[in-house]
């Protein structure tokens, strides 16, 4: 190796902040979960026609399939892609057929199948496939709209809000609930319009947030 040669940079640190999401008006709620709902389905639509070898870009556009079949904004369309992508690529590293991904976990899917199970128990795993299967929203960071455009974070009324952009024009909002160790920089990135990426789940009945970024 020649000498001189630049340095490697260094590997970027992945931070995360994980939140509760509490809503104040049950419509509110409702409306994020028809979002969720939304999303996850263009995720699994994006996995299959990125199998097929469709264009991203043709993908996202907004007068694309997923933008017009499921009523969301171009960045949602592209963080829908990029979940798609991912999982795509996921597998191919595990050495899976991309062909065969269950979304919403092999594992829950395998057990439904075996029909083993009754009462609470059944009604527990049919809840946690429903809810892996249609409770996702992804939106990815972005510095020229003040840290993320989808998802934005707000200091109210002395309390942390998330701002989320329903695609349609409306918005809602939900009080942000943590006491995790990396708020305070979560927070100082939100005050200087720094990206941020944005996860919402839902997880047995309560819609979690998962903040990320990298420095």
């Amino acid at each position: 190796m020649r000498s001189g040669m630049p340095k490697a940079k260094p590997s970027k640190v992945f931070q995360g902040v994980h939140a509760r999401l509490v809503f104040l008006k049950e419509e509110d709620e409702q409306a994020l979960l028809d979002l969720m709902r939304r999303f996850s389905s263009a995720v699994r639509f994006a996995y299959q026609r990125l199998l097929e070898g469709q264009d991203r870009k043709e993908l996202k556009r907004e007068d694309g399939p997923l933008c017009t079949l499921f009523g969301l904004n171009t960045r949602y369309a592209d963080g829908a892609i990029e979940k798609a992508q991912a999982t795509l690529d996921s597998a191919k590293e595990l050495g899976q057929d991309p062909r065969k991904v269950v979304f919403g976990s092999r594992e829950v899917f395998e057990q439904l199948k075996r029909k083993h199970l009754s009462g609470k128990a059944l009604l527990a795993l049919k809840r946690e496939w429903k809810e892996r299967r249609q409770g996702l929203l992804y939106s990815r960071g972005d510095a020229a709209k003040k840290g993320n455009a989808n998802l934005r974070l707000e200091s109210r009324d002395g309390a942390l809000w998330l701002r989320v952009n329903l695609g349609n024009g409306a918005y809602v909002r939900a009080q942000v609930q943590t006491s995790h160790p990396q708020l305070k920089a979560l927070l100082q990135r939100a005050y200087a319009s720094l990206p941020y990426n944005v996860t919402l789940r839902l997880e047995d009945g309560k819609v979690y947030a998962h903040f990320t970024w990298s420095e």
